[in-house]
């Protein structure tokens, strides 16, 4: 008879312990994994040590976060006062183990991964006694991380081509370092590479050095495999593994399986701030749908789910009395001491599977099973679209600002350094700071669902007053052209491609929202009811 498992770990690893998980299910292990198995609505500390309670084996693994961490510690404390228990190390780094795991039962993960998983199955089936103390000290780390950073240093390089575009060589030229710390943002790292080329090609554009142009014309072309490959590898298992929350890709898992029973009415009650009205009407619908019934008010509910957001993080319910569920919304909404004790239901990549909670809530056991929704450390998640509309906002700001830099080459510094009121030079450094500032508080009024530009109207107008700087730019360019005349063979290219990019780029954005309307109108705060 195959034993029960628990699983011990640091959340930094979560991309390892995730896989494993998989492995341990398809070889017909029962595992306990908090993110998997804790039911939502109530304390999790309790539901911890009944999960050790009910395991035969602990794997603890191993890492400089998991030795470092207090809960880690305490589970395992909690295991060596118990008879009849096993801990089995799983070393994914060495450290210096405190000496009541020295002589513990290990199998070492740096290396061989399927080796290791076979080493585990037998070690699980039929336990043996170590010869030697697992590893303290040595420094191994998958091949496929020697690949990664091998691509990524030729493209940190290649980045530097890219330098009016800031964005682009600040996530890419410390990328090997960062791979080697398994810290680098997986999402923001993904946009740049995915933009290099396209840089370098613009680069060979606004280039007045032939020789620089045609070099960047080159770095183009030959970054593209490496990219594709970099891409490649870093959505590899072996990498996945690797990479603390941030550095892995959004995890997201098909429902098609999941076996729903039969319904069982609930009655409950969504406890949320006004901004939140258009999400918590969504949910009471989807829940009414189901056949579950809403109270009156949230104190005769038997479950209430409070949104978590920007605008509540706290509840007036006792959670030790009462089955509350929080909803987090948003990745800088902290919840309150007193929810931060319940297991909650992260809802950051966006509203979606409302129908699974409503057809597992007489069955909340299995809900975090059925959503599989991993945790994301401190990277930033967002909906896909707000994501994408913040990449695009910030590109655009990145691309329409650092264009203008080979302007002060392109023409005579007669023209560019005059200091009159109106000349070129300040008009274009007046455009090109309000431009940054216009760019910088969209972005972060979207985001943060707060502000002018977290609405509809708002977003419009922003874009609108991007359009119309770029529009302002574009005269300054044709005035120099005038001053210049036949001195020059045509216009500039920093006036040329930034209102192409904004045209076509705000098209193809006005396309997909229209697509993920009903996302972007959940995102958007709700009109305060007077």
């Amino acid at each position: 008879m195959k034993p029960n498992l628990f699983i011990s770990y640091s959340r930094r690893e979560v991309g390892f312990v995730d896989d494993l998980f998989g492995h341990l299910e398809k070889e017909g292990f029962q595992t306990w994994l908090d993110y998997r198995s804790l039911e939502p609505g109530k304390p999790w500390k309790e539901q911890i040590y009944q999960g050790i309670m009910d395991a035969n084996v602990i794997l603890l693994v191993v890492s400089k976060a998991s030795i470092a961490s207090d809960n880690v510690e305490m589970e395992w404390q909690h295991v060596l006062k118990e008879k009849g228990k096993r801990i089995l190390l799983l070393i994914f780094e060495t450290m210096d183990l405190p000496p009541e795991l020295e002589h513990l039962e290990w199998v070492d993960f740096r290396g061989n991964y399927s080796k290791a998983l076979q080493e585990l199955f037998h070690q699980l089936q039929t336990p043996e006694k170590e010869k030697y103390p697992a590893p303290q000290m040595g420094f191994k780390v998958p091949s496929i991380v020697w690949v990664a950073m091998a691509l990524s240093a030729v493209l940190a390089i290649i980045s530097l081509a890219t330098l009016w575009t800031l964005f682009i060589p600040f996530f890419l030229a410390p990328l090997p370092y960062r791979i080697l710390k398994r810290n680098f943002r997986y999402l923001l790292v993904q946009g740049a590479l995915i933009m290099l080329p396209v840089a370098l090609y613009l680069t060979s554009l606004f280039s007045t050095n032939r020789d620089i142009g045609d070099t960047a014309l080159f770095l183009s072309t030959a970054s593209i495999p490496f990219v594709i490959a970099l891409l490649f590898v870093l959505r590899t298992p072996a990498m996945q593994r690797w990479g603390k929350p941030e550095a892995i890709k959004p995890l997201f898992v098909p429902h098609d399986n999941v076996s729903y029973p039969d319904p069982k009415p609930v009655s409950f009650f969504v406890e949320h701030a006004p901004q939140d009205r258009i999400i918590a009407e969504e949910m009471s619908a989807t829940l009414k749908a189901q056949g579950h019934l809403l109270a009156a008010d949230e104190k005769s509910a038997e479950a209430v789910f409070t949104l978590v957001s920007a605008f509540k993080n706290d509840t007036e319910l006792d959670c030790e009395k009462q089955v509350v569920y929080p909803v987090i919304l948003q990745s800088n909404a902290k919840a309150s001491h007193k929810l931060s004790r319940v297991q909650w239901l992260d809802f950051r990549y966006g509203v979606h599977h409302l129908d699974v909670v409503a057809k597992l809530l007489n069955q909340p056991g299995k809900l975090l099973r059925a959503l599989c929704i991993r945790p994301a450390g401190n990277q930033l998640v967002l909906p896909s679209t707000i994501l994408y509309l913040s990449y695009f906002i910030a590109f655009l700001a990145i691309f329409c600002i650092g264009s203008w830099l080979p302007y002060l080459l392109q023409y005579s510094p007669e023209v560019m350094q005059s200091t009159d009121f109106d000349s070129p030079m300040l008009q274009l450094l007046a455009s090109m700071i309000l431009f940054g500032v216009i760019a910088f508080f969209m972005g972060r009024q979207l985001v943060s669902r707060k502000g002018f530009a977290a609405s509809l109207p708002g977003l419009t107008v922003g874009m609108l007053l991007l359009g119309g700087i770029l529009y302002w730019e574009y005269l300054i360019d044709q005035s120099v052209f005038a001053i210049l005349g036949t001195t020059v063979e045509a216009r500039g290219y920093s006036s040329y491609y930034p209102p192409y990019l904004y045209m076509i780029g705000n098209l193809i954005m006005i396309v997909y929202l229209f697509f993920k309307r009903a996302e972007l109108k959940r995102w958007f705060p709700a009109r305060i009811r007077s």
